[in-house]
């Protein structure tokens, strides 16, 4: 079965931002925002002037990133009145697909794991481009760096434990 994986605005505005939309385009299996992180990305991305909101328009334009309308966003909406609207969209269409949502927002990660709905932050493509071998331990640090400098947030811990990961998948490809 195909990989399908769900964004939200974060790890779009973070990865673009950062110059890594390449390795959106390039993750295996399928990948689709909603409506609602598109009007957040792109439209008000475009009214402030923001780059990355062309290149993130040129994802969908290019069908590398599909729009999908979620089905039973109104039940997520109702219960879960503390997250951004284009977040239960995203946890939703990511329910009804049965695919990875990639969300960076801590309350929503919650949310996404009380729905049973299985998360990765923007890290997460980093991380599966070096496990498939697209890129050398160093160039994965570097570019996890580039998310940093993007303006993407984490604490020391989870850089720590990012750069763990890194290289135990390094390690792993390596004895294969």
């Amino acid at each position: 079965m195909r990989a399908k994986f769900v964004f939200d605005a974060s790890p779009l505005i973070h990865l673009t931002k950062a110059g890594l939309s390449c390795l959106i385009a390039d993750l295996e299996g399928e990948k689709y925002t909603v409506p609602l992180v598109v009007r957040e990305v792109i439209k008000r991305g475009k009214e402030l002037d923001y780059p990355d909101a062309a290149i993130t328009e040129s994802l969908i334009v290019e069908g590398l990133l599909r729009v999908k309308v979620p089905q039973k966003v109104d039940t997520i909406k109702r219960l879960h009145k503390d997250i951004h609207p284009g977040e239960s969209e995203v946890i939703a269409l990511a329910k009804e697909i049965d695919a990875i949502a990639f969300i960076d927002d801590r309350v929503a990660r919650a949310v996404a794991k009380i729905q049973g709905v299985h998360i990765e932050g923007s890290y997460g493509v980093i991380l599966r481009a070096a496990a498939r071998g697209s890129m050398s331990k160093e160039d994965a640090e570097a570019t996890l760096g580039a998310l940093v400098n993007s303006g993407w947030r984490c604490d020391a811990e989870l850089y720590a434990a990012l750069l763990m990961s890194l290289k135990s998948l390094v390690e792993n490809r390596q004895s294969k």
